[in-house]
């Protein structure tokens, strides 16, 4: 018997809807062309039904009779005309209901379906490139404990200079050493692991005493372990001076950059520890340690700045600049506490918040003095400025009965001393910037004269063109006084002028004066005439000139510039 058979599922249950065959298993729809190839014969075996899940009975139901065979011819003028259908059968398309059939391992079209799946799956595998993966095992780096370094006689010493002023031929392994020392130092710097870190900087140094990123480790694990009983930023600026020394000319400003930069990181640092009394409990005690603290590492500035030229501009403006911020945070916390209601603002709570303020306007007027550059001078008096303001306005209230009235104000004569204050701090700043820029002159000239000696060549290229082009403006100026259409234009003018008074001098008769207006009308002309002249003999040079000046202003802007 010959049943359509489906491609993909390899079933025969069609039914035709709107022109196409579509098979009832998998959903798949062809065409009547297409349906016609897909005639196969099939045996008229029965397919062993699945028993529903829910019940354990197996239920048989009769097979609905088949209408008798048709060709395909047949099949497709009944499609294409329902009269012509056969008697016997009552409907050319029979209504099947496809009820949801419960998932087994046994179905024939499962099966079919998973099978061509796993084809396809493995036919795509095949299809790939089959590439090995080796698997990578680390190995842990074993590190040694530091060891201390062996007692070495002159001689040595003599032999170890000399050998390394030539140059240390490291072998493969010490290089090897050097690197997976590095890493792990870094790694331990980047935790924040100083110790380690400058340990396995140490060990970096014994293999390789010029090793200047092991010089620059150390130093700076050096410099952040610094405490107080601890004082180490002196041995940092040893370790950062020996980097320097031994880098070479083309990494050396990089080396010089970055310690100048640390140095000036770890000094503000070791204050800001040293000095969290005031941010906990304000008071004189707190203010005098600030001070002390920044007395005390002055002098090690001082030396970083002789050894390898920290600014200690930079670092006394960045110190004043943070140690500011500490104060306006704790100056703002005090302001939160007083509160903007009146059931806080107590005689008690005005007297400590005016307290607590008058600790940081202290602090910041010292600040004013210790900062170096203008925004950083500016913004700490406008804290002065804004925080006597706030306490001349504050007051505190009492509770009468359900309202509160004022307890306590600013007195007049505390009024006035603070208005005296914050003119004084103005008249502070107003000095301070005369300094400032004074200062600042003073270190722009000191930079351009180092600038300049060290480029002596290109300042000679520059003025020896700048003279150039002196001469070439003074030549083409000359140029134009001396053309003789010039003359002629200023005859011609002085014609037209002594036309004009004869012109309009009374004492001549009217016909006299209208001959001489004839004549000043035909000077007019050739003044113009003239004009036009030279406008095309002169605007070239003009335009010459012109650029020539354009260039010699670049050049003077180049020589004035600040470096």
């Amino acid at each position: 018997m010959k049943k359509i058979v489906c491609e993909l599922c390899g079933e025969s249950d069609f039914v035709k809807v709107n022109d196409y065959f579509e098979c009832q298993v998998c959903g798949a729809k062809y065409a009547v062309a297409e349906a016609k190839k897909l005639f196969q014969d099939v045996g008229d075996t029965p397919k062993p039904e699945t028993p529903p899940v829910e019940e354990p009975k197996v239920e048989t139901t009769p097979k609905p009779k088949q209408a008798p065979k048709l060709t395909p011819v047949e099949e497709e003028e009944v499609a294409e005309d329902p009269v012509l259908a056969p008697r016997p059968v009552p409907t050319t398309v029979k209504k099947v209901v496809v009820t949801k059939k419960a998932p087994t391992n046994d179905s024939t079209a499962v099966k079919r379906i998973v099978s061509s799946v796993q084809k396809t799956t493995q036919a795509r595998e095949e299809e790939k490139p089959k590439t090995t993966v080796k698997k990578v095992v680390v190995k842990p780096v074993v590190v040694e404990k530091p060891k201390p370094a062996p007692t070495v006689s002159k001689k040595t010493t003599a032999a170890a200079a000399k050998s390394a002023s030539k140059g240390t031929n490291l072998g493969v392994e010490a290089k090897q050493m050097i690197q997976n020392f590095f890493i792990l130092a870094q790694t331990a710097y980047d935790s924040q692991n100083y110790t380690d870190a400058e340990s396995y900087a140490n060990r970096i140094i014994e293999l390789d005493p010029k090793n200047c990123d092991a010089w620059l480790m150390k130093g700076n694990c050096a410099g952040w372990q610094t405490f107080s009983p601890n004082f180490r930023l002196l041995e940092s600026i040893n370790c950062w001076n020996t980097c320097l020394v031994n880098s070479v000319a083309d990494e050396h400003e990089d080396y010089l950059f970055t310690v100048r930069t640390n140095c000036i990181e770890i000094a503000v640092a070791y204050v800001m520890r040293n000095i969290t009394d005031f941010k906990k409990t304000p008071s004189n005690e707190a203010i005098t340690k600030i001070k002390e603290t920044i007395d005390f590492i002055e002098p090690m500035m001082r030396k970083a700045n002789q050894t390898f030229g920290v600014d200690i501009i930079v670092y006394e403006d960045k110190l004043a600049s943070n140690i500011s911020a500490m104060v306006t945070e704790v100056s703002k916390q005090a302001t939160a506490t007083f509160g903007k209601r009146k059931e806080t603002q107590t005689d008690e709570a005005l007297a400590k918040f005016i307290e607590t303020q008058d600790y940081c306007i202290e602090t910041w007027e010292y600040l004013m003095d210790l900062a170096k550059r203008h925004g950083t001078v500016t913004a700490i008096l406008h804290n002065i400025v804004k925080m006597h303001e706030t306490i001349i306005r504050s007051t505190s209230y009492k509770q009468s009965g359900n309202k509160f009235k004022v307890s306590r104000t600013v007195t007049l004569s505390e009024k006035n001393l603070r208005l005296e204050k914050i003119q004084k701090a103005k008249k502070k700043l107003e000095d301070k910037f005369v300094d400032i820029r004074k200062r600042d002159r003073v270190d722009q000239k000191i930079k351009n004269a180092k600038y300049w000696e060290e480029h002596k060549e290109e300042k000679e290229q520059l003025e020896t063109e700048r003279l150039q082009l002196e001469h070439e403006i003074f030549e083409l100026e000359n140029s134009k006084l001396k053309m003789p259409i010039l003359n002629e234009l200023k005859k011609l003018e002085q014609e037209a002028i002594r036309l004009q008074v004869l012109k309009d001098n009374p004492t001549y008769s009217n016909k006299e004066r209208a001959a001489f207006m004839e004549e000043l009308t035909k000077t007019r002309k050739l003044v113009v005439t003239k004009k036009r002249e030279i406008a095309g003999i002169i605007n070239p040079i003009e335009d010459r000139i012109e650029k020539l000046k354009k260039k010699k202003f670049t050049i003077e802007t180049e020589l004035n510039m600040n470096r």
